[in-house]
């Protein structure tokens, strides 16, 4: 189970409704719901996670501007 917070839960919320209408979002935004969603194994941070993060999110944005 993953557990969010409050401010977690809504700014996922509003990520995902973001996504699904096709509007505009910021890639710190997927950026904190990757690590935020991430399996709970995985609390360590350390410099790598936050790149791979960051590399995650480039990708997911890129494949949504370039769907037909």
């Amino acid at each position: 189970m993953i557990v969010l917070t409050d401010e977690q839960a809504i700014a996922v919320h509003r990520l995902l409704t973001s996504v699904l209408l096709n509007e505009s979002y910021q890639i710190s935004d997927v950026e904190n719901a990757i690590v935020w969603l991430s399996p709970e194994n995985r609390q360590i941070l350390c410099a790598f996670d936050s790149l791979w993060s960051k590399n995650l999110a480039q990708e997911i944005v890129n494949e949504l501007r370039n769907r037909p």
